[in-house]
C-alpha cells in the first residue's frame, strides 16, 4: 500500500489530471465498441440537435476516472466505487481538466475508506460532470 494513501487527510487535494479529448483515439473506441448512436459520430446529426459538434460518450469520459486515481494511488484495486453525474457535453479536441478533495475517512469491517469528490471541467471552467470516489487505503 503506498505511503501516501496511508497518510491521506480529509481536506487533502487529489492530483490535477488534465485529458485532451482526441479525435482519432475517440474514432477508433467508436470503431471498437461498434457505436450506434449518430450523435457520438455524426457532427451534422449532433448540430441537428443543438450541439457545437460530435458529443464524446459518457462511457469514454468514465474511463479517464480510474485511470486518474490508478495513475495517482498505484493500485489497480483501490477503487471500490465510483458515482458520476454528467452535466453538460464535452466535444472532440477539448480538454478537461479532473480535480478532486478527500472529504470523509472512515473504517468499515477492517477497511479504511476514502470518500473522494471530484469534478471535471473544460480549460475555460465550464463544469461538465462530477461525482463521488469510494477508495479503500487500507485492507
Amino acid at each position: 500500500m503506498s505511503n501516501s494513501l496511508k497518510n491521506l487527510e480529509v481536506g487533502d487535494t487529489l492530483p490535477i489530471n488534465r485529458v485532451k479529448i482526441d479525435s482519432k483515439i475517440y474514432k477508433k473506441y467508436n470503431r471498437l465498441i461498434n457505436e450506434i448512436n449518430p450523435l457520438h459520430f455524426n457532427k451534422k446529426y449532433a448540430q441537428k440537435l443543438g450541439f457545437e459538434d460530435i458529443v464524446v460518450a459518457g462511457n469514454f469520459n468514465y474511463t479517464f476516472i480510474p485511470k486518474w486515481i490508478i495513475d495517482w494511488t498505484g493500485i489497480v484495486d483501490s477503487i471500490k466505487e465510483i458515482k458520476i453525474t454528467f452535466e453538460k457535453p464535452v466535444y472532440i479536441n477539448e480538454e478537461i481538466i479532473h480535480s478532486g478533495r478527500i472529504k470523509d475517512i472512515y473504517v468499515k469491517n477492517n477497511e479504511k475508506i476514502a470518500i473522494c469528490e471530484f469534478n471535471v471541467k473544460k480549460i475555460n471552467g465550464q463544469q461538465v460532470y462530477h461525482g463521488k470516489i469510494k477508495l479503500l487505503i487500507e485492507p
